[in-house]
Protein backbone atom coordinates (compact mmCIF):
# COMPACT_ATOMS: atom_id res chain seq x y z
CA UNK A 1 0.00 0.00 0.00
CA UNK A 2 2.91 2.33 0.55
CA UNK A 3 4.39 1.09 -2.77
CA UNK A 4 1.62 2.16 -4.05
CA UNK A 5 1.38 5.69 -2.61
CA UNK A 6 5.01 6.41 -2.99
CA UNK A 7 4.74 5.18 -6.64
CA UNK A 8 1.29 7.68 -7.30
CA UNK A 9 3.41 10.49 -5.44
CA UNK A 10 6.29 10.27 -8.14
CA UNK A 11 3.97 9.66 -10.86
CA UNK A 12 1.87 13.47 -10.04
CA UNK A 13 4.92 15.62 -8.82
CA UNK A 14 8.24 14.16 -10.58
CA UNK A 15 7.03 13.26 -14.21
CA UNK A 16 5.80 16.54 -14.37
CA UNK A 17 6.80 19.91 -15.61
CA UNK A 18 6.06 21.09 -12.44
CA UNK A 19 7.21 17.98 -10.54
CA UNK A 20 11.33 19.14 -10.28
CA UNK A 21 11.08 20.98 -7.42
CA UNK A 22 9.07 18.65 -5.62
CA UNK A 23 11.59 15.81 -6.44
CA UNK A 24 13.94 17.68 -4.99
CA UNK A 25 12.49 18.46 -1.93
CA UNK A 26 11.72 14.36 -1.63
CA UNK A 27 15.41 13.43 -1.81
CA UNK A 28 16.31 15.70 0.80
CA UNK A 29 13.71 14.23 3.06
CA UNK A 30 15.05 10.83 2.21
CA UNK A 31 18.87 11.77 2.61
CA UNK A 32 17.71 13.18 5.95
CA UNK A 33 15.88 10.11 7.03
CA UNK A 34 19.05 8.38 6.13
CA UNK A 35 21.03 10.32 8.11
CA UNK A 36 19.46 10.33 11.21
CA UNK A 37 18.91 6.12 10.73
CA UNK A 38 22.73 5.83 10.64
CA UNK A 39 23.31 7.92 13.52
CA UNK A 40 21.05 6.04 15.76
CA UNK A 41 22.93 2.60 14.19
CA UNK A 42 26.32 4.00 14.95
CA UNK A 43 24.84 4.67 18.53
CA UNK A 44 23.95 1.64 19.46
CA UNK A 45 26.95 -0.37 18.09
CA UNK A 46 29.27 2.31 20.41
CA UNK A 47 27.46 1.65 23.16
CA UNK A 48 27.28 -2.03 22.53
CA UNK A 49 31.09 -2.06 22.52
CA UNK A 50 31.28 0.26 25.25
CA UNK A 51 29.41 -2.40 27.45
CA UNK A 52 31.28 -5.47 25.63
CA UNK A 53 34.19 -4.40 24.63
CA UNK A 54 35.85 -1.58 26.04
CA UNK A 55 37.85 1.01 23.95
CA UNK A 56 40.70 2.77 25.50
CA UNK A 57 44.65 1.44 25.61
CA UNK A 58 46.10 -1.86 24.99
CA UNK A 59 45.30 -2.87 28.67
CA UNK A 60 41.80 -1.90 28.42
CA UNK A 61 40.85 -4.70 25.93
CA UNK A 62 42.49 -6.91 27.97
CA UNK A 63 39.84 -6.93 31.03
CA UNK A 64 37.76 -9.52 29.54
CA UNK A 65 40.91 -11.42 30.71
CA UNK A 66 41.29 -10.38 33.58
CA UNK A 67 37.25 -10.30 34.84
CA UNK A 68 37.41 -13.67 33.57
CA UNK A 69 39.64 -14.40 36.40
CA UNK A 70 36.88 -13.40 38.68
CA UNK A 71 34.49 -15.39 37.14
CA UNK A 72 32.78 -12.55 35.58
CA UNK A 73 32.09 -13.11 31.76
CA UNK A 74 31.81 -10.16 28.78
CA UNK A 75 28.03 -9.58 29.56
CA UNK A 76 28.45 -9.58 33.53
CA UNK A 77 30.07 -6.53 33.62
CA UNK A 78 30.34 -2.83 32.24
CA UNK A 79 33.36 -0.11 32.00
CA UNK A 80 31.20 2.77 34.05
CA UNK A 81 34.48 4.89 33.94
CA UNK A 82 38.22 4.96 33.44
CA UNK A 83 39.44 6.49 36.48
CA UNK A 84 43.21 6.26 35.08
CA UNK A 85 44.37 5.99 31.36
CA UNK A 86 44.89 2.28 30.91
CA UNK A 87 45.50 1.53 34.71
CA UNK A 88 42.56 2.22 36.25
CA UNK A 89 38.57 1.66 35.85
CA UNK A 90 35.29 1.81 37.45
CA UNK A 91 33.32 -1.38 36.44
CA UNK A 92 29.78 -2.43 37.31
CA UNK A 93 29.27 -5.49 38.31
CA UNK A 94 25.84 -6.78 37.20
CA UNK A 95 25.99 -10.59 37.92
CA UNK A 96 26.57 -9.76 41.87
CA UNK A 97 25.06 -6.18 42.05
CA UNK A 98 28.34 -4.00 43.02
CA UNK A 99 30.76 -1.59 41.83
CA UNK A 100 34.35 -2.62 41.51
CA UNK A 101 37.32 -0.94 40.77
CA UNK A 102 39.95 -2.60 38.56
CA UNK A 103 43.69 -1.51 39.15
CA UNK A 104 46.88 -2.50 36.44
CA UNK A 105 50.03 -2.31 38.21
CA UNK A 106 52.93 -0.53 36.60
CA UNK A 107 55.51 -3.25 35.15
CA UNK A 108 57.93 -1.83 37.51
CA UNK A 109 56.07 -3.23 40.26
CA UNK A 110 56.02 -5.78 42.29
CA UNK A 111 52.61 -7.58 44.11
CA UNK A 112 53.92 -6.07 47.33
CA UNK A 113 51.39 -3.34 47.17
CA UNK A 114 48.38 -6.13 46.65
CA UNK A 115 49.45 -8.06 48.96
CA UNK A 116 50.12 -5.27 51.76
CA UNK A 117 46.05 -4.11 50.95
CA UNK A 118 44.92 -8.05 51.76
CA UNK A 119 46.41 -7.83 54.93
CA UNK A 120 45.42 -4.40 55.79
CA UNK A 121 41.36 -5.38 54.46
CA UNK A 122 42.08 -8.48 57.04
CA UNK A 123 42.85 -5.86 60.40
CA UNK A 124 40.95 -3.62 62.00
CA UNK A 125 42.26 -1.09 59.81
CA UNK A 126 39.19 0.31 56.84
CA UNK A 127 40.42 0.03 53.31
CA UNK A 128 38.76 -0.87 50.44
CA UNK A 129 37.43 -4.70 50.55
CA UNK A 130 39.68 -7.06 48.02
CA UNK A 131 37.91 -8.92 45.89
CA UNK A 132 39.37 -13.02 45.30
CA UNK A 133 40.07 -14.25 42.23
CA UNK A 134 38.23 -17.62 40.88
CA UNK A 135 41.71 -19.39 42.68
CA UNK A 136 41.72 -17.74 45.80
CA UNK A 137 44.05 -15.09 45.21
CA UNK A 138 44.17 -11.25 45.57
CA UNK A 139 45.62 -10.92 41.77
CA UNK A 140 46.28 -11.95 38.56
CA UNK A 141 49.05 -11.87 36.34
CA UNK A 142 47.81 -11.08 32.47
CA UNK A 143 50.72 -10.28 29.90
CA UNK A 144 53.25 -9.76 32.59
CA UNK A 145 51.64 -6.87 34.28
CA UNK A 146 49.35 -7.57 37.79
CA UNK A 147 46.15 -6.85 37.97
CA UNK A 148 43.94 -6.63 41.22
CA UNK A 149 40.13 -5.88 41.86
CA UNK A 150 38.49 -4.32 44.71
CA UNK A 151 35.02 -3.03 45.55
CA UNK A 152 33.77 0.76 44.79
CA UNK A 153 33.48 2.54 47.80
CA UNK A 154 31.08 4.96 47.68
CA UNK A 155 29.38 8.49 49.01
CA UNK A 156 32.75 9.16 50.23
CA UNK A 157 32.94 12.87 52.05
CA UNK A 158 36.17 15.05 52.84
CA UNK A 159 38.14 13.65 56.19
CA UNK A 160 38.79 16.71 58.70
CA UNK A 161 42.78 17.78 59.55
CA UNK A 162 42.62 15.52 62.83
CA UNK A 163 40.78 12.27 61.44
CA UNK A 164 43.00 12.36 58.61
CA UNK A 165 46.29 12.37 61.28
CA UNK A 166 44.60 9.77 63.36
CA UNK A 167 44.37 8.18 60.69
CA UNK A 168 48.02 7.71 59.64
CA UNK A 169 48.75 6.41 62.81
CA UNK A 170 46.20 3.89 62.75
CA UNK A 171 47.60 2.96 59.58
CA UNK A 172 51.55 2.73 61.47
CA UNK A 173 49.81 1.13 64.18
CA UNK A 174 48.97 -1.69 62.33
CA UNK A 175 51.02 -1.93 59.00
CA UNK A 176 53.56 -3.95 60.17
CA UNK A 177 54.35 -7.50 58.26
CA UNK A 178 56.85 -9.26 58.86
CA UNK A 179 55.45 -11.76 56.31
CA UNK A 180 55.89 -9.48 53.68
CA UNK A 181 59.41 -9.17 53.79
CA UNK A 182 61.39 -10.52 51.10
CA UNK A 183 58.37 -10.05 48.04
CA UNK A 184 60.40 -7.06 46.30
CA UNK A 185 64.15 -5.97 48.33
CA UNK A 186 63.83 -2.68 46.50
CA UNK A 187 61.06 -1.86 49.03
CA UNK A 188 63.38 -2.88 51.90
CA UNK A 189 65.02 0.14 54.35
CA UNK A 190 67.57 2.18 53.05
CA UNK A 191 69.37 2.29 56.19
CA UNK A 192 71.01 5.27 58.17
CA UNK A 193 73.44 6.34 55.19
CA UNK A 194 70.24 6.80 52.85
CA UNK A 195 68.56 8.79 55.66
CA UNK A 196 71.31 11.09 56.06
CA UNK A 197 72.02 11.75 52.37
CA UNK A 198 68.36 12.63 51.87
CA UNK A 199 69.39 15.86 53.87
CA UNK A 200 72.58 16.55 52.40
CA UNK A 201 72.14 16.15 48.87
CA UNK A 202 69.04 18.74 49.58
CA UNK A 203 70.99 20.83 50.97
CA UNK A 204 73.24 20.75 48.15
CA UNK A 205 71.08 21.47 45.96
CA UNK A 206 69.35 24.42 47.23
CA UNK A 207 73.38 25.90 47.45
CA UNK A 208 73.32 25.19 43.60
CA UNK A 209 70.14 26.87 42.85
CA UNK A 210 71.46 30.03 45.30
CA UNK A 211 74.44 29.83 43.36
CA UNK A 212 72.20 29.99 39.82
CA UNK A 213 69.97 32.84 40.39
CA UNK A 214 70.79 36.80 39.72
CA UNK A 215 68.26 38.06 41.82
CA UNK A 216 69.49 39.66 44.97
CA UNK A 217 65.97 38.73 47.27
CA UNK A 218 65.60 35.24 45.67
CA UNK A 219 68.88 34.93 46.13
CA UNK A 220 68.96 35.51 49.82
CA UNK A 221 65.81 33.44 50.79
CA UNK A 222 68.20 30.37 49.14
CA UNK A 223 70.95 31.27 51.05
CA UNK A 224 68.66 31.35 54.30
CA UNK A 225 67.30 28.05 53.35
CA UNK A 226 70.43 26.17 53.18
CA UNK A 227 71.76 27.64 56.31
CA UNK A 228 68.80 26.56 57.58
CA UNK A 229 69.24 23.20 56.84
CA UNK A 230 72.54 22.75 57.51
CA UNK A 231 71.95 23.97 61.51
CA UNK A 232 68.99 21.22 61.00
CA UNK A 233 71.08 18.50 59.54
CA UNK A 234 73.45 18.71 62.09
CA UNK A 235 71.01 18.63 65.13
CA UNK A 236 69.88 15.42 63.18
CA UNK A 237 73.28 13.89 62.84
CA UNK A 238 73.56 13.86 66.97
CA UNK A 239 70.67 12.36 67.48
CA UNK A 240 70.67 8.36 67.91
CA UNK A 241 68.60 7.70 64.09
CA UNK A 242 70.47 4.62 63.99
CA UNK A 243 68.68 3.49 66.77
CA UNK A 244 65.26 4.53 65.39
CA UNK A 245 65.65 3.08 62.47
CA UNK A 246 66.49 -0.07 63.68
CA UNK A 247 63.34 0.11 66.11
CA UNK A 248 61.13 0.50 63.03
CA UNK A 249 63.25 -2.14 61.05
CA UNK A 250 62.35 -4.63 64.15
CA UNK A 251 58.76 -3.79 64.36
CA UNK A 252 58.51 -4.06 60.28
CA UNK A 253 57.21 -0.71 60.09
CA UNK A 254 55.91 0.15 56.67
CA UNK A 255 55.58 3.49 54.86
CA UNK A 256 52.57 4.65 52.73
CA UNK A 257 54.92 6.82 50.92
CA UNK A 258 51.86 8.38 48.94
CA UNK A 259 49.82 9.69 52.15
CA UNK A 260 48.62 12.99 50.94
CA UNK A 261 45.00 14.87 50.80
CA UNK A 262 43.31 12.61 48.61
CA UNK A 263 44.42 9.07 50.24
CA UNK A 264 42.13 9.63 53.19
CA UNK A 265 38.22 9.83 53.42
CA UNK A 266 35.23 9.26 55.65
CA UNK A 267 32.49 6.61 55.00
CA UNK A 268 29.24 7.53 55.26
CA UNK A 269 28.91 5.63 58.85
CA UNK A 270 31.80 8.38 59.96
CA UNK A 271 34.58 5.90 59.59
CA UNK A 272 38.27 6.79 57.84
CA UNK A 273 38.83 4.95 55.18
CA UNK A 274 42.64 4.87 53.60
CA UNK A 275 43.02 4.00 49.74
CA UNK A 276 45.98 3.56 47.58
CA UNK A 277 48.92 1.42 48.67
CA UNK A 278 51.27 1.62 44.93
CA UNK A 279 54.12 3.23 46.66
CA UNK A 280 54.23 2.08 50.14
CA UNK A 281 57.41 -0.12 51.08
CA UNK A 282 59.18 -0.79 54.42
CA UNK A 283 60.77 2.53 55.94
CA UNK A 284 60.68 4.92 58.78
CA UNK A 285 57.16 6.14 59.61
CA UNK A 286 58.99 9.73 59.84
CA UNK A 287 58.49 9.70 55.74
CA UNK A 288 54.52 9.61 55.75
CA UNK A 289 54.63 11.87 58.60
CA UNK A 290 56.90 14.64 57.00
CA UNK A 291 54.98 13.88 53.68
CA UNK A 292 51.27 14.72 55.46
CA UNK A 293 52.78 18.15 57.05
CA UNK A 294 53.91 19.52 53.67
CA UNK A 295 50.38 17.93 51.90
CA UNK A 296 48.69 20.06 54.86
CA UNK A 297 51.10 23.14 54.66
CA UNK A 298 49.74 23.80 50.80
CA UNK A 299 46.71 24.33 51.91
CA UNK A 300 45.65 27.92 51.08
CA UNK A 301 43.12 28.27 54.25
CA UNK A 302 45.66 26.41 56.88
CA UNK A 303 46.74 27.96 60.27
CA UNK A 304 50.17 26.13 60.27
CA UNK A 305 50.26 26.64 64.05
CA UNK A 306 46.82 24.78 64.24
CA UNK A 307 47.90 22.75 62.29
CA UNK A 308 51.10 21.58 63.85
CA UNK A 309 50.02 21.14 67.27
CA UNK A 310 47.51 18.84 66.25
CA UNK A 311 49.87 16.75 63.84
CA UNK A 312 52.37 16.45 67.25
CA UNK A 313 49.57 15.98 69.41
CA UNK A 314 47.58 13.57 68.40
CA UNK A 315 49.94 11.46 66.10
CA UNK A 316 52.00 10.37 69.31
CA UNK A 317 48.94 10.21 71.31
CA UNK A 318 47.97 7.19 69.24
CA UNK A 319 51.24 6.23 68.84
CA UNK A 320 52.80 6.70 72.53
CA UNK A 321 55.26 3.82 71.93
CA UNK A 322 56.87 5.85 69.53
CA UNK A 323 57.02 9.45 71.44
CA UNK A 324 60.63 8.71 72.50
CA UNK A 325 61.50 9.63 68.55
CA UNK A 326 59.36 12.97 69.18
CA UNK A 327 62.38 15.29 69.00
CA UNK A 328 63.57 13.46 65.81
CA UNK A 329 60.21 14.17 64.12
CA UNK A 330 60.78 17.74 65.09
CA UNK A 331 63.99 18.22 63.89
CA UNK A 332 62.92 16.44 60.82
CA UNK A 333 59.86 18.94 60.89
CA UNK A 334 62.28 21.83 61.36
CA UNK A 335 63.88 21.05 57.63
CA UNK A 336 63.03 23.11 54.63
CA UNK A 337 61.13 19.91 52.78
CA UNK A 338 58.69 21.57 51.07
CA UNK A 339 60.70 24.62 50.33
CA UNK A 340 63.03 22.31 48.19
CA UNK A 341 59.78 19.69 46.48
CA UNK A 342 58.34 22.98 45.10
CA UNK A 343 61.40 24.34 44.17
CA UNK A 344 62.73 21.12 42.33
CA UNK A 345 59.29 20.84 40.86
CA UNK A 346 59.93 23.98 38.87
CA UNK A 347 62.68 23.58 38.11
CA UNK A 348 62.17 20.24 36.65
CA UNK A 349 59.36 21.99 34.72
CA UNK A 350 61.10 24.95 33.20
CA UNK A 351 64.57 24.70 34.20
CA UNK A 352 67.01 27.12 35.92
CA UNK A 353 64.99 30.16 34.38
CA UNK A 354 61.78 28.78 36.13
CA UNK A 355 63.63 30.30 39.81
CA UNK A 356 63.70 33.91 38.33
CA UNK A 357 59.69 33.99 36.82
CA UNK A 358 58.74 32.49 40.17
CA UNK A 359 60.70 34.70 42.38
CA UNK A 360 57.46 35.85 44.37
CA UNK A 361 56.19 32.39 44.97
CA UNK A 362 59.37 30.98 46.41
CA UNK A 363 60.28 34.03 48.51
CA UNK A 364 57.02 33.54 49.96
CA UNK A 365 57.70 29.95 50.73
CA UNK A 366 60.73 30.64 52.28
CA UNK A 367 59.38 32.97 54.51
CA UNK A 368 56.67 30.24 55.54
CA UNK A 369 59.59 27.85 55.96
CA UNK A 370 61.00 30.34 58.73
CA UNK A 371 58.15 30.93 60.37
CA UNK A 372 57.35 27.28 60.87
CA UNK A 373 61.19 27.14 61.70
CA UNK A 374 60.99 29.34 64.21
CA UNK A 375 57.58 28.13 66.02
CA UNK A 376 58.74 24.29 66.15
CA UNK A 377 62.02 25.60 67.65
CA UNK A 378 59.82 27.16 70.49
CA UNK A 379 58.50 24.03 70.88
CA UNK A 380 55.13 25.33 71.41
CA UNK A 381 53.32 22.40 71.09
CA UNK A 382 50.94 22.00 73.85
Amino acid sequence: MLQNAFLAFLWTNVYTDEGEGAFIKLMGWLWSVYQRMLCQLKERLNLRRDKMEPRGGYYSKKLPDVMSEYNLSIEDYEIIKELKYDKVWLVKDKKYGRKLVVKRLEKTKSVFPILLHQKLDKSNLLVPPVILSRDGEAYVQIKERYFYVNEFVGSLKKISTDRRIEALAAFHKTARFKELRGIDEGLEEEGLEGFLNDYSLKIKQMCDWGESVKNPALKKKLVEMERMGKKIYQLIQSYDVKSYLQKMKDKHSICHADYNMNNAYLTKEGKSLILDFDFANFGPPIYDFRFLMESLMRKEDQDMKKMLVSLFTIYFDKLPEDRRYRDLYLLDSMFPHDFYSQVSSIVNKEGLNGLEKNKKRLIQLAGREKKKYRFLLKEELK
